[in-house]
C-alpha cells in the first residue's frame, strides 16, 4: 500500500476502498525494507489491514493460515520472489487465485527471455491461477491464454476516482500541456507533438511536467518547464490548460487496448485530449468525437487551432461522461468482484 518506488499504490488502495465500501474484507501483504521505512507513507489503511513481512520465508511461514481461509488470493506483479509465491498460493490457497498484471510489457520481456527480472511470473506459473488479470487487454492478453495454459485471462484497465479528478473553474494558462519523465524513445515523438508546436506558434503558451530531461535540453522559450509535479497538482495542471497531450508508452503502445491512467485522469478533468493512436483507443474514446487522434506536428496545430473552443468543449465533455460511467475506481472493483464470482461458482 506504500507509493514509495510503487507506480500502481493508487491503484490498490482505490480498489480495497472500494472494496470496504461494498462490504468485503481485505487484507493487504506487503514486503517491507527496513531502509525504506521512513519513506512509507501507509502503515495503516481506513480500508483493510495492511500486514508486513521481511524475507519471503517469512511471508510464507507466518501468513499461511490467512491465506488459507480467503475467499480469494490475489498476486500482482512486480513482488520479489514471484515465482516462489505463486507456488505457495497454488498450494495453500482454498479460495479463487488471482493474479493482477499492471506491466504487460515488462512480464512478456521476462518471458520471452530479453529482460529477466525476479518480480515476475515463470511461464509455468501462470496455469497456477484461476484467473488472469491485466491493464492490457485485446490480442496481448489472450496470449496468456494460448501460449501459457491460463483457465482464464481478461483486462481489469486502469480508472479513476471522480472525488480526485475533476473539473474546476481556473483560468486557462497554457494552449496544451504534457505529463511524462523523459524517455529516451519517446523522444522524436514528444519533439513532434510538443515541442515543435510550440515553436511554431511562439505568441503561445506550453508546459511539460516531467523528471529526468538533460539539462541541455533544447526548450522553446514559451514552454514552461515543471520538473517535479505532485500527484495532488494534476488536478490544478490539468484545468489550466486548453488541451492535454498524452502519449502512450512506446512498449504498451506495442501491445495496445492499454489506457493509462494519466489518459483517464485528464478526460476526467473534462480537457479536450491529443493522443496518439495506439490500438483499441476507439473502444475507450470515439477518435474526433471524444478525443483528439493526432499523427505530426500539424495535425496537433490542427486540434488546437483550426477547430472550435465549442468543439473542443463538447469534446472535453463527452471525454469526461465517458470515463465517468465506464473508467471509475467502483466500476472497476465491480468488475473484479464480477470476474471473481465468475471462478468461484
Amino acid at each position: 500500500m506504500s507509493s514509495f518506488n510503487n507506480p500502481q499504490a493508487d491503484l490498490y488502495r482505490g480498489l480495497v476502498g472500494e472494496l470496504a465500501h461494498l462490504g468485503h474484507r481485505t487484507v493487504f501483504l506487503e514486503q517491507e525494507d527496513p531502509c525504506h521505512r521512513k519513506q512509507r507513507d501507509m502503515l495503516r489503511s481506513p480500508y483493510c489491514e495492511v500486514w508486513t513481512y521481511g524475507r519471503t520465508q517469512d511471508l510464507l511461514t507466518e501468513y499461511r493460515d490467512a491465506i488459507r481461509v480467503a475467499d480469494v488470493v490475489l498476486l500482482g506483479n512486480g513482488v520479489h520472489d514471484s515465482s516462489r509465491i505463486a507456488h505457495w498460493i497454488a498450494e495453500e490457497a482454498k479460495g479463487a487465485k488471482v493474479y493482477y498484471d499492471t506491466d504487460l510489457a515488462r512480464t512478456f520481456g521476462h518471458l520471452d527471455g530479453t529482460n529477466k527480472r525476479d518480480d515476475c511470473l515463470e511461464a509455468a506459473d501462470i496455469c497456477l491461477f484461476d484467473l488472469f488479470l491485466s491493464t492490457t487487454g485485446g490480442t496481448a492478453i489472450q496470449r496468456i491464454c494460448d501460449e501459457f495454459n491460463c483457465p482464464m485471462a481478461f483486462p481489469l484497465y486502469e480508472s479513476i476516482d471522480p472525488y480526485f479528478y475533476y473539473r474546476t473553474d481556473v483560468l486557462k494558462q497554457y494552449d496544451l500541456g504534457f505529463i511524462g519523465n523523459f524517455k529516451q524513445d519517446r523522444d522524436q515523438q514528444l519533439n513532434e507533438m510538443l515541442l515543435q508546436p510550440a515553436i511554431r506558434t511562439p505568441n503561445r503558451n506550453f508546459v511539460l511536467a516531467g523528471a529526468n530531461y538533460p539539462d541541455d535540453f533544447n526548450w522553446p522559450d514559451n514552454m514552461r518547464y515543471v520538473e517535479h509535479l505532485p500527484e495532488s497538482n494534476h488536478v490544478s495542471f490539468y484545468n489550466r490548460q486548453h488541451c492535454s497531450l498524452v502519449l502512450a508508452r512506446p512498449d504498451r503502445a506495442k501491445l495496445g487496448h492499454t489506457p493509462s491512467k494519466r489518459l483517464l485522469a485528464a478526460a476526467a478533468c473534462g480537457v479536450p485530449i491529443l493522443s496518439d493512436d495506439w490500438e483499441g483507443l476507439p473502444d475507450f474514446f470515439e477518435p474526433n468525437r471524444e478525443i483528439f487522434v493526432i499523427s505530426d506536428c500539424h495535425s496537433v496545430l490542427d486540434a488546437l487551432y483550426i477547430s472550435s473552443e465549442f468543439e473542443r468543449s463538447k469534446l472535453g465533455d463527452l471525454a469526461r461522461e465517458r470515463v465517468l460511467a465506464e473508467h471509475t475506481t467502483r466500476r472497476r472493483t465491480e468488475q473484479l468482484l464480477e470476474l471473481c464470482g465468475m471462478i468461484m461458482a
